[in-house]
């Protein structure tokens, strides 16, 4: 590694450290989707490990869910590219009354050349746009009828961001996380207004996931400051943040 390289890596890391975190939710019910890898598979096992019910909703591969052994884990399988699917998520929540929503769900789409806008195909774009952005939607539906949520915290990222976009291409990525964060300001504001449920944005920023195996923060750590944001979910309604909390662009 260069030294450019290795200072670059460090001082990205060393930004996002914390010594103390504020974690306070416990004794909750929450639903998590992307629940078995990445950012969403790390928030499973600390609010588990906090005594919280979580609601995990899966694809298919289970394979490190089903190494924790909790009670208070329920796996519900769901695959959110298809809406007929969702009927799945309000049968296993039933009537428990949902406090928390972690939209981690997200795939990128297709490599670059797929992505670029000669070669796109519109019939994987609405896959991508349903998993990425309107599965929020239709998430929230179910659960208001039953639920009053305090929080939903969707899982963004600044390629998303409209006014830092000087690169184009990626446009099933870019243009369904910019869809994702047009329904959190709109959900911000109705949901807000309405019952008081606080709604944000996350960029997790260089994160490693199966996404991006080469990222430069752990998805444990990623999910200790997601966590940490959730303390401040009043000041942070409505907005698109990074990890610590600063503001991001739409």
């Amino acid at each position: 590694m260069g030294l450019r390289r290795f200072l670059k890596t460090y001082l990205y890391k060393n930004k996002f450290k914390k010594s103390n975190y504020s974690i306070n939710l416990k004794n909750k019910n929450i639903l998590i989707t992307g629940s078995n890898s990445g950012i969403g598979f790390a928030l499973t096992k600390i609010l588990l490990e906090k005594k919280n019910m979580v609601y995990a909703i899966v694809r298919l591969d289970t394979s490190n869910l089903d190494n924790i052994r909790n009670d208070n884990l329920n796996k519900i399988y769901c695959d959110l590219k298809d809406v007929k699917n969702f009927v799945e998520i309000e049968k296993k929540i039933g009537n428990a009354n949902i406090d928390v929503i972690f939209n981690c769900a997200g795939v990128y789409g297709g490599t670059y050349e797929e992505q670029s806008v000669e070669k796109l195909s519109i019939e994987k774009f609405k896959d991508v746009l349903m998993i990425n952005a309107l599965s929020v939607l239709k998430i929230i539906q179910i659960i208001l009828k039953k639920s009053k949520p305090e929080t939903v915290i969707n899982i963004s990222s600044d390629a998303g961001s409209i006014n830092l976009n000087n690169g184009g291409d990626h446009y099933f990525y870019r243009i369904s996380k910019s869809t994702m964060n047009a329904i959190t300001k709109n959900l911000s504001i109705d949901l807000f207004n309405k019952i008081g449920t606080s709604v944000f944005s996350v960029d997790p920023g260089n994160v490693s996931t199966n996404m991006n195996p080469n990222g430069l923060i752990s998805s444990e750590e990623c999910a200790k400051l997601i966590l940490d944001l959730t303390s401040r979910k009043k000041e942070l309604n409505g907005k698109f943040v990074n990890l610590l909390g600063q503001e991001i662009p739409w």
